[in-house]
């Protein structure tokens, strides 16, 4: 890690450009937040030790965005990005699904409910395969991507692949993620090609069904059967939401300090090391609790700034941007902490490297009239 965000650093200093070229609203916002983390919770925080690494480890990821916004404006460079992530998690899965990486062999650990790999927290590694198996689709179906039938082929067995791994991890918010971009890839390909409205339905429908279906029917299934059998308050997320919630009204100006709701979080749900507690497995209600205002709302400003710079470059891009934000904020404001996992960061950096490349696609076509008038 640390020859990476080293790498990363050269990488800015060598080619100062670089800062400009990656300048993102998104990012710009995201530094807001986690600077306002880092000052606030030097000041209020009674776990300085784990606010700081928290922090940290927010930043460190935040620089891969900043380079990667800078590089993805380039439409070739972004389209080979996204193949290249989808390799790196075609070969991930293989190494998972042959027991290179886990903690036993594949076989030994088949009976378990979680099979995750690398080293890496099972919900994490689950929505990284979940990014890459939403790619997979849209590569699939997208048309005029330059792909013929083949690669298509290897891309259908790739995704194939990838949502083999999610399985394996047992990663329920994986398994909204991929079920949420699927569907909406689908829709807004659909409604490129002109399908009509209800032939649009139709497809989301089925895909929602297939997908959902399919992840539903699977390990995943195992881990809800708690919640099926008895009822919602045996799931540590439903727990732990109210708690968040009276967390929030009682500070919601400024908040309790961050990193100081967790141990009370996990008391009073019942879940977590009795210690440190417990993560809010909620990214806006994490930032509501710990800074009040002053983290809900540049918290929200990103988000919404994501999902809207996502969806303008559709006409350009097609859905696949949208389709990686829309899930990602979802899961963000309910079950996931994203500013911890990468697939959040590499996102921002493709979203933003297309917002930009469609920035400057507009302000050559608004300069082409003005030339083509002048004497």
């Amino acid at each position: 890690m640390s020859v990476t965000q080293l790498f990363f650093w050269v990488c800015l200093l060598l080619s100062p450009r670089v800062l400009r070229r990656g300048f993102s609203p998104v990012l710009a916002w995201l530094g807001v937040l986690f600077g306002t983390r880092y000052v606030y919770g030097s000041l209020l925080s009674t776990l300085p030790a784990q606010m700081t690494d928290s922090t940290r480890n927010m930043i460190r990821p935040m620089l891969w965005a900043w380079i990667l916004a800078a590089v993805m404006r380039d439409d070739r460079l972004r389209k080979r990005a996204c193949d290249v992530f989808l390799l790196g998690c075609t070969l991930a899965g293989i190494l998972h699904l042959m027991g290179i990486g886990t903690a036993a062999p594949i076989v030994e650990a088949l009976g378990e409910q979680r099979i995750s790999a690398f080293e890496q927290n099972a919900n994490v590694l689950g929505v990284i395969y979940a990014t890459a198996f939403v790619i997979a689709i849209a590569r699939v179906i997208q048309p005029r991507t330059g792909y013929g039938w083949a690669m298509r082929l290897l891309f259908l067995g790739a995704g194939i692949i990838v949502v083999l791994g999610l399985l394996l991890t047992g990663s329920r918010t994986a398994a909204i993620f991929a079920a949420i971009g699927v569907v909406t890839v689908v829709a807004i390909e659909t409604r490129r090609a002109r399908w009509s409205l209800p032939a649009v339905l139709v497809s989301m429908i089925f895909m929602g069904l297939v997908v959902g279906g399919g992840l539903a029917k699977s390990i995943i299934e195992k881990r809800s059967e708690r919640v099926v059998s008895a009822d919602i308050s045996g799931e540590d997320r439903a727990r732990m939401a109210p708690v968040l919630i009276e967390q929030f009204l009682r500070s919601p100006l400024y908040g309790l300090g961050p990193e100081n709701y967790r141990v009370e979080l996990g008391h009073r749900s019942r879940t977590g090391d009795s210690d440190v507690g417990i993560v809010a497995h909620n990214q806006m209600a994490m930032f509501a609790v710990e800074m009040g205002l002053f983290g809900l709302i540049p918290f929200l400003i990103m988000c919404g700034l994501l999902l809207s710079q996502a969806w303008r470059v559709r006409a350009m891009e097609g859905g696949l941007p949208f389709a990686l934000a829309l899930p990602c904020v979802i899961t963000a404001c309910t079950t996931a902490n994203i500013v911890f996992h990468w697939h959040f960061y590499f996102i921002v950096g493709l979203v933003s490297g297309a917002h930009g490349a469609h920035r400057m696609l507009q302000a050559s076509r608004q300069e082409s009239p003005a030339m083509e008038d002048e004497p």
